[in-house]
């Protein structure tokens, strides 16, 4: 979807409109699924024209990556701040705060919901698989690599080897309760969450270059 830069006259409106855009798209998908979420009804549950609609987004599946891009941000202020306040602690446990911030976004329910949207309309649909992995577990993905490139501690590894980590590090955090909880049953406990980031984060602490010491 299109975004517009802070410094232009109406950036302000163009978000709200946006934010509306992609929550009554979310509500269409979930209610009516991909195929009978309709454009109309999305404008017109927006508050907006059908005209400014597709000023914000191409089509369908420009909504549908909307929506799934948007499971991948703070849920509020609140969150953010305490991204901001993890980000400032070492290394160790910003890994930690990352692996199990992970694991709750992926087994929430509006994540769950959009899964399972995804399920039932892939073989009619299957692009939409695509673009649901890319934007849920690519996203996250891209997210650590790029902050792990700009970690000292990485800096001596070259990119394909930092996406390696990267890859592995989500991967170790997914365990058997993600089927339990896409079947409406009882996932992770917080403790089983912390203790799968804290062995994430510590292998791939234990993947890193040894920090060079000093040579004078």
């Amino acid at each position: 979807m299109k975004d517009w830069a802070s410094d232009h006259p109406k950036a302000k409106l163009m978000a709200r409109k946006r934010a509306a855009i992609v929550e009554a798209a979310r509500e269409a998908f979930l209610r009516d699924g991909y195929d009978g979420a309709s454009m109309e009804r999305i404008a017109k549950d927006a508050g907006v024209s059908i005209m400014t609609l597709y000023r914000h987004a191409e089509g369908k599946d420009d909504l549908f990556s909307a929506v799934i891009a948007q499971a991948c941000h703070p849920a509020d202020q609140a969150e953010q701040a305490r991204i901001d306040e993890s980000l400032r602690k070492p290394l160790p446990e910003i890994l930690v705060f990352i692996g199990v911030m992970f694991q709750e976004r992926i087994a929430s329910p509006a994540t769950t919901a959009l899964f399972r949207t995804v399920m039932v309309e892939t073989l009619r649909f299957p692009h939409l698989a695509d673009i649901a992995y890319r934007g849920l577990i690519g996203a996250h993905q891209d997210a650590l690599d790029a902050f792990l490139g700009q970690r000292d501690e990485a800096a001596s590894l070259d990119a394909r080897r930092r996406q390696e980590l990267s890859a592995a590090f989500l991967d170790r955090l997914v365990g058997l309760d993600s089927f339990r909880v896409l079947l409406g049953l009882e996932g992770a406990t917080d403790a089983k969450r912390l203790d799968r980031a804290m062995s994430a984060a510590a292998e791939l602490i234990s993947a890193l270059p040894a920090p060079t010491g000093d040579k004078h």
